[in-house]
């Protein structure tokens, strides 16, 4: 069976021939069959691999929430340690391999309303954005935008 694009490029070539009417109708027959028939192929493969791609992207969820749980577990068992040597009234300990330490907690600083800081305490973001629907609208009513351009992106292939 021939290529997707070999039966594409036949096609047109018939279609710019000179050959009778009847003729070509007849070849273009056959040839359509042979489109339409590997074109369902490719779209079985797109199919299947769509699926495919959704199954790995639920495995992939599976595994971090066991990742997650398993983190989890640790953090546990770290906290469980750390308050056993609080406890035992022990800053630190040697036990086989491991050497364990429990560190002073640190201080940081919580924002319970950031309207009501003083200005010195504020660091302000200024954020330019452009307004491509405004200037999609200006560059289709032939005005010339310094710095924008329009774009026509790739034709998209819609499956029924």
């Amino acid at each position: 069976m021939s290529k997707l694009y070999e039966i594409a490029n036949d096609y047109a070539k018939l279609m710019d021939s000179d050959l009778e009417a009847d003729e070509i109708a007849d070849t273009l027959e056959g040839m359509e069959g042979e489109l339409t028939d590997k074109i369902e192929q490719l779209l079985a493969i797109c199919k299947n691999e769509t699926g495919y791609a959704e199954r790995l992207k639920e495995e992939a969820k599976s595994l971090n929430e066991r990742a997650s749980v398993t983190l989890n577990k640790v953090e546990n068992i770290q906290a469980y340690i750390a308050t056993a040597l609080t406890t035992a009234g022990k800053k630190k300990i040697r036990a086989g391999i491991h050497q364990v330490t429990i560190r002073s907690p640190s201080e940081s600083v919580e924002i319970v309303d950031s309207s009501a800081l003083p200005p010195e305490f504020v660091e302000y973001e200024t954020v330019i954005k452009a307004d491509k629907l405004a200037i999609k609208h200006q560059l289709k009513a032939g005005k010339s935008i310094p710095g924008a351009q329009l774009k026509v992106g790739k034709p998209s292939l819609i499956i029924k």
